[in-house]
């Protein structure tokens, strides 16, 4: 399968963030195997009761996989914090060293940089670390930029740890909690322009806002 199961069931976590499931291409795309690696994996998640696929070939986790995918997740960005706020490593570098450290699952240990970190909520990319329940997953009033209208205002609460997209969003300056309003969606060029409340102008690839998540704050007319 060349991706371990916590591979698989962190990206089919990372891949259904605010929406309802994912599908074997997403899957393949994030983790830069083959379609057919995928297939392999996520039927023998099936079998062992941590995912489901639905119509159309949608892939969820189930409540058992979900329940792994929280203590996953939690141990990844509790990693994540330490190594940005005690060993100061650039963003950039974070996610791939927390990822090899998330493999610790030592309790105690676990427990002690919990309370050194002062019980930290968020990673240094805005993910929180103590999900919420697999019943109310969904109701977060959370969406990804990709998906919010032209003259909506939205705060930047997150985004998906991974090189590629820390590179970019450090190469476009916008920040946590920044408020921003969407101006346009370009058909033609996957292009999102977005303006702060200073009207500094950003220009995002659609791709790439697919995994940058927003809070709305309220829908702007925009001039």
């Amino acid at each position: 399968m060349r991706k371990s199961i916590s591979n698989y069931l962190k990206t089919i976590y990372e891949a259904g963030y605010t929406q309802n499931g994912t599908n074997n291409k997403q899957i393949a795309t994030m983790l830069g195997v083959l379609p057919g690696s995928v297939t392999e994996a996520v039927s023998h998640l099936e079998k062992m009761g941590f995912v489901t696929r639905k119509t159309y070939h949608e892939i969820t986790l189930t409540a058992a996989g979900y329940q792994l995918v929280q203590d996953l997740m939690f141990r990844y960005r509790l990693c994540e914090v330490w190594l940005a706020q005690t060993i100061k490593l650039p963003l950039v570098a974070i996610p791939e060293q927390a990822w090899l450290m998330a493999a610790i699952n030592d309790q105690d240990l676990l427990k002690r940089l919990n309370q050194q970190l002062a019980t930290p909520r968020v990673s240094p990319f805005g993910g929180p670390l103590q999900l919420p329940t697999f019943e109310t997953q969904h109701d977060q009033n959370v969406c990804a930029l990709s998906t919010v209208a032209e003259g909506c205002t939205v705060t930047l609460a997150s985004y998906l740890e991974t090189t590629s997209i820390v590179k970019y969003l450090e190469h476009t300056s916008l920040q946590l909690n920044q408020r921003l309003t969407v101006v346009s969606q370009s058909n033609s060029i996957p292009v999102i322009t977005l303006v702060d409340q200073h009207q500094r102008e950003y220009l995002l690839n659609a791709a790439v806002a697919r995994y940058i998540y927003v809070q709305p704050i309220k829908a702007l007319v925009v001039n």
